[in-house]
């Protein structure tokens, strides 16, 4: 702290003194511009002041739905998805899964208390709320905790790669039986899943989408700078050809999918749900 009021101007420092409020909280209206020397992670943090969190605590003071000597411990922004209104969450409200390091040994299932956490490792949303992008500050020994992930759609993503791994088995077990023809109908459709899940996390494509041509298109452009795994989309590229034939052409010979296709789409399932979120990299440690 002392080190950053020696790097920044005077003007800056009566900024934030006239900006500061009891419990913890800088009351910056929208219309406030924040000067140039407050860099970093405090700039990042009074840009949410600016933006959600001081004109929520403003409105609850307003209200009565908190008083002035309102202590903020902790706030949380949730940026949902295109439609539904922006919440913010202060204290209690605030929920998510954080992998914590503590001061001493914690018995499993007792209670943690902010007195037992020596620090924050990383912090995200509860799975049922991955759709949501979020950004939660947490106040802790005289400084603040921030974790921020501004993905919108991961738990739709999500459920469409448990979907695809449902494919695949399928397309396995149709392999292992000598059906090269529900085999390649399936890998296809594991491959397309797992597609329109990177498309979707990256606000490339509408969930709601079901066009083989507009997410074909779109996976290869994808591709194309260089943000997905060629041999993933090459694979998907051969299903989608091969599929049409496998499913509605019975004079035509079909050629059934190696092991190494089962194990590029299998590949891509796992990346990809670990770049979801921490919990399913957990999940696959325990398997």
């Amino acid at each position: 702290m002392e080190e950053r009021k020696r790097s920044q101007q005077p003007d800056t420092l009566r900024w934030l003194d006239q900006r500061r409020k009891r419990g913890n909280w800088f009351d910056i209206a929208e219309s406030d511009e924040i000067p140039a020397d407050i860099v970093g992670w405090e700039r990042t943090l009074f840009d949410m002041f600016r933006i959600a969190f001081a004109p929520e605590i403003r409105e609850r003071i307003s209200d009565g739905r908190i008083g002035e000597n309102f202590v903020l411990l902790a706030a949380q922004l949730l940026q949902r998805e295109e439609g539904k209104r922006r919440l913010v969450r202060l204290n209690e409200e605030v929920r998510g899964i954080g992998m914590i390091r503590t001061s001493g040994p914690v018995q499993k299932g007792a209670p943690v208390f902010m007195s037992d956490i020596r620090d924050f490792v990383s912090f995200d949303l509860e799975e049922n709320e991955l759709d949501a992008g979020h950004f939660t500050a947490i106040w802790k020994d005289g400084g603040w905790f921030i974790s921020f992930d501004f993905r919108i759609g991961r738990a739709k993503s999500g459920g469409m790669l448990a979907a695809a791994s449902e494919f695949l088995e399928a397309s396995k077990l149709s392999a292992d039986n000598g059906l090269a023809r529900p085999s390649v109908d399936n890998l296809f459709s594991a491959c397309e899943l797992v597609s329109k899940a990177h498309l979707i996390l990256h606000h490339l494509l509408a969930a709601g989408t079901k066009s083989h041509r507009a997410i074909g298109s779109s996976i290869n452009r994808w591709r194309k700078l260089g943000n997905i795994d060629e041999g993933f989309v090459s694979l998907y590229n051969r299903m989608q050809s091969a599929r049409p034939s496998a499913r509605y052409d019975a004079a035509v010979q079909v050629d059934q999918p190696a092991m190494s296709d089962f194990e590029a789409v299998e590949r891509e399932i796992l990346r990809l749900k670990e770049y979801i979120a921490p919990a399913y990299r957990e999940n696959r440690r325990k398997a």
